[in-house]
């Protein structure tokens, strides 16, 4: 199984789909998962966030250095 962060899409047999955002925190969530659904041209019905999403994204090496 992957470890890092990536999405699990699920498309049912009725057409209808759920997209799941594993392993990110913060807004990227929501950003992956809008993407990926206006990609496959739907509407979101539901949407739940995880308490990862509460979550703060940790800065990189270049933004820590660069707020020096």
């Amino acid at each position: 199984m992957p470890r890092g962060k990536h999405l699990k899409v699920i498309i049912a047999i009725d057409g209808s789909c759920s997209v799941d955002a594993l392993n990110f925190t913060g807004s990227a969530c929501r950003v992956a998962t809008l993407e990926i659904t206006s990609m496959l041209g739907g509407d979101i019905t539901e949407q739940h966030d995880r308490p990862e999403a509460r979550l703060r994204e940790r800065a990189s090496q270049a933004e820590r250095e660069g707020a020096r």
